[in-house]
Order: structure tokens, then C-alpha cells, then sequence
């Protein structure tokens, strides 16, 4: 004895099976999360071994996934993806719970609370990344001045420090643009 469905249970097994292929937008989230992450660690590591003059100075290109999160699903995750990046990064590096990892932390919790808080219908992502590359720095500077280094000559360097946040808070920016662009494009499931 087999079972032969009519047309009106077909067509239910038929929907049941759609919404079964379509993808869950929870599961969409915590894996292009997890990916942002992932991408933003892999950046945080190679820039270690980028050589620059001070241990505070780096392009900042981590901080794209960050930008990517925070228009997509909001500031929170954007921190979240600040402070992985910076335990597993420093991990890596091998610059765990170092003057370096203090001034990483303090930065980038900074700049991602200072993103956060700029109103997204008023700045692009470029000037988003500018106010939080400039928190950043600042933030380090300070951070530096009064903890690490514990002189005041440091804050000096802090209008010349600003010109050189702005330029990689641009390139940052567009970047995050470039890529969301493209995910809004591509937008397979996306949440």
C-alpha cells in the first residue's frame, strides 16, 4: 500500500520543504559575525609585524570588520568584535597584558564606543572612521602620558598623531564601504 498525496498536501510538504532550505537569519548573523571577527584578528596579527615608529601607530585596517559590524547589526556587536580581536589578537602577537595591549584595549574600546555613538544618518562610514580613529589615537596618547610613560611631553604629538588618524580613518572607512556595498549587493540571506 503506498501513499499518494492529493494536490493540497503537496503543495504543504512542498512549503514545509522551502522554508526548510531557507536560511535562518540567526544562524546568517553569527557566522558573517564569526567571519568579521575572524578577518579583523587576521589584520590585527599582520600589522603587529608591520614596522612603524611608535607602538601605538598602525593603519588600523581591523577596525573595517568593526565599521562592517556596526552598520550591519549595531554597536554592541562592534565591540564585541574590538575585543576579540584585541585578547586573540595580542594573543598571537605575543603582546598579551603588555603597555602595548593596554594601549590596544583602552583605544579600541574608545573608538568603538565614540562609533557607536555617531548618529549613522548624519556621518558615512569615512567619518565614522575618522571620529573613531582620532578617539583612538587620542585615547593612546593619554593612555601613554599618564600610565605608561608618565610625561606629559607625549600629548604634544597629538595634533600630528590626529593628521596621520584622519588619513587611515578615511582609507578605513572606504574600505568599510567598499564592503558593505558589496555585501548589500550580494545580500544572500543576509539578516
Amino acid at each position: 500500500m503506498t501513499f499518494e498525496p492529493n494536490d493540497t498536501q503537496l503543495d504543504h510538504i512542498t512549503r514545509e520543504k522551502c522554508q526548510m532550505l531557507r536560511p535562518d537569519p540567526l544562524n546568517s548573523r553569527i557566522a558573517i559575525i564569526a567571519v568579521f571577527i575572524a578577518m579583523a584578528v587576521i589584520l590585527h596579527w599582520i600589522e603587529a609585524f608591520i614596522p612603524r615608529p611608535a607602538p601605538f601607530l598602525r593603519l588600523g585596517l581591523a577596525n573595517i570588520f568593526t565599521l562592517c559590524a556596526l552598520y550591519m547589526f549595531g554597536g554592541l556587536w562592534g565591540l564585541v568584535i574590538v575585543l576579540t580581536r584585541v585578547f586573540v589578537g595580542s594573543l598571537f602577537s605575543g603582546s598579551m597584558f603588555t603597555p602595548s595591549f593596554l594601549l590596544s584595549l583602552s583605544g579600541g574600546i574608545v573608538a568603538a564606543l565614540v562609533m557607536w555613538g555617531l548618529p549613522k544618518t548624519l556621518f558615512s562610514p569615512i567619518g565614522v572612521s575618522v571620529g573613531g580613529a582620532t578617539s583612538h589615537i587620542t585615547t593612546q596618547v593619554i593612555i601613554a602620558s599618564t600610565i605608561i610613560v608618565r610625561h606629559v611631553t607625549l600629548v604634544h604629538l597629538i595634533p600630528v598623531l590626529l593628521v596621520v588618524s584622519v588619513a587611515t580613518g578615511i582609507l578605513n572607512g572606504y574600505c568599510t564601504e567598499i564592503i558593505l556595498k558589496i555585501l548589500k549587493k550580494e545580500k544572500r540571506g543576509l539578516p
